[in-house]
């Protein structure tokens, strides 16, 4: 019974953890007056030496507020607003992963 509860407290943490430890992106404002209208996850796998580029896409019917990116690498990729954006019905990011990092992104997209 014990290792049942020490388990599942390591687990917690582990998953606390791994929530805790990524990068954050930001474009605009949010506020209680925002709600989601897009959310999905951007993975592209690693090559050696190499850094990944993946250009995400969206188009959608109302205007966007806030967009947040995060991270799950915890690495030093980038993401930069290449059209559209804040304001626009649309909007086209562009991830740039660490040389040797995988890019593991959730992106989500408020109105």
């Amino acid at each position: 019974m014990k290792t049942i509860g020490v388990l599942l407290c390591v687990l917690i943490t582990i998953a606390f953890l791994s929530s805790v430890m990524c990068s954050t992106y930001f474009f605009g404002e949010q506020n209680n007056q925002t709600r989601l209208i897009y959310r999905d996850k951007v993975k592209y796998e690693a090559i050696p030496l190499k850094k990944r580029i993946k250009v995400f896409s969206y188009n959608g019917t109302t205007p966007i507020k806030f967009i947040a990116c995060y991270d799950y690498q915890n690495s030093d990729a980038s993401v930069n607003i290449t059209d559209g954006g804040i304001g626009y019905k649309y909007v086209e990011l562009r991830l740039k992963s660490q040389r040797s990092y995988r890019l593991d992104y959730a992106i989500e997209i408020y109105a």
